[in-house]
């Protein structure tokens, strides 16, 4: 954690809530505050004079400019204190638009995703899709930025994000990347799982629909008014026979309580760095996650070279949030929850199999535990051995690879 992360965790909502009034002043506090002290200012240093009114104006000025933003403070902590996240009571669900509509569809227990196997084998062998790097920070659409401000408060961290910005198609040449903030996910994408609402007036702070569709369909990623920050899933699989999940915590804004991949989160901005390509991004972002979130602490125990990406897909009940599935082939090892991350995960259980009886069986108990276990299997857990499965199924080499640490990739 760094020292910003730990200063942000450790400052009090209240004190959040008055640094952020402070640095947007609306423009008659801003103004009577100015000129409150200019006041002063010329008062005692300014002409000499033995009239008291320059300081008894100026000092009126700061008064009344920061009783007036005490009364800003005060109303946002009293909204603040009223927000509150209603869950949908059934999924969000809607068809896409061209060509996205014709994607393959995945559903489990209600949460649905799309896909194109075109694209998914570019990413398992490697394609190189060069990023674009635009210059701008994306910011949530005007009718979302009051409440982005708010629930901004409540969050722990607020990092930067990559955001795609473009589609990422099977015939694509090259994907434009953008910053964003996390903020910006809760007051978007994350309106398909729930609606922020406040208590007192009873309403929705943000219409879902109107932010997460165009013209009654989830729109393509470069006409989306959606942040879309990427995100990556990936299940760590040992030598030794075990897929390593992780149990996710009451903080997680999705999932809580679910069974979810060895390594789950989103891309932040630093990622980037050293960054040329799509695979790459993601790999590196996947290696993070899972060394975090499973306590591994020698970042040699995974490399570059024991990870496939298996998977591209748009989350229909994120608004098409996009994201990446993948793979780490793995040594014997003992995860353990860490630090910060006792926060957002709990605990750790494996799914175990026998690596001398080859990918069948493999393919046989990774599907026997999702139906055994169906009710705790997060969706995004559930996409990623589905893309390892049907990975296994259909290339001769991947049992090889995937066993085979020692060899290259």
């Amino acid at each position: 954690m760094t020292e910003r992360h730990f200063l942000r965790l450790r400052t009090p909502y209240l004190l959040r809530i008055a640094i952020g009034r402070f640095g947007r002043l609306s423009a008659m506090h801003g103004a009577l505050l100015g000129l409150g002290l200019f006041g002063i200012t010329i008062s005692l240093v300014g002409f000499p004079t033995d009239s008291l009114i320059p300081l008894l104006l100026g000092a009126a000025g700061i008064i009344a400019s920061l009783v007036g933003i005490l009364a800003q403070i005060i109303e946002d902590w009293g909204r603040v204190s009223r927000i509150y996240r209603h869950a949908r009571t059934l999924p969000f669900v809607a068809p896409y638009a061209p060509p996205y509509d014709n994607w393959s569809h995945l559903s489990f227990n209600g949460f649905s995703s799309v896909h194109h196997e075109d694209l998914d084998a570019r990413l398992r062998s490697g394609s190189d899709i060069p990023l674009q790097i635009g210059r701008t920070m994306w910011e949530a659409p005007a009718e979302c930025e009051e409440a982005r401000r708010m629930i901004r408060v409540l969050l722990d961290f607020d990092d930067d994000k990559i955001r795609l910005s473009d589609d990422l198609l099977p015939d694509s040449t090259s994907t434009l990347v953008q910053k964003t903030q996390y903020s910006a996910h809760t007051v978007t994408n994350l309106l398909g799982e729930v609606a922020l609402r406040e208590r007192r007036r009873q309403r929705d702070l943000v219409s879902s629909e109107s932010v997460l569709l165009r013209n009654g369909v989830v729109p393509r990623l470069k006409y989306s008014r959606c942040s879309n920050h990427l995100g990556v899933d990936v299940v760590g699989v040992t030598s030794g026979g075990r897929v390593v999940l992780t149990l996710q915590g009451e903080k997680n804004d999705t999932n809580q309580g679910m069974l979810a991949a060895s390594g789950s989160g989103s891309m932040d901005w630093k990622d980037l760095r050293g960054c040329t390509n799509v695979v790459d991004l993601a790999k590196k972002t996947m290696i993070r996650e899972m060394s975090e979130e499973l306590g591994i602490t020698d970042r040699r125990t995974i490399g570059m070279e024991d990870i496939r990406v298996l998977r591209y897909v748009r989350v229909t009940n994120w608004g098409g949030k996009p994201q990446f599935c993948g793979v780490a082939r793995l040594d014997e090892f003992n995860e353990e929850v860490r630090g910060i991350e006792r926060r957002y995960h709990r605990d750790h259980f494996s799914i175990e199999f026998d690596p001398d009886r080859g990918p069948e069986n493999f393919a046989l108990q990774i599907r026997s535990y999702v139906t055994e276990n169906a009710k705790r299997i997060s969706f995004p857990l559930y996409e990623t051995l589905q893309s390892l499965c049907r990975w296994l199924d259909h290339d001769p080499e991947a049992w090889t690879w995937l066993m085979g640490r020692d060899n290259s990739s």
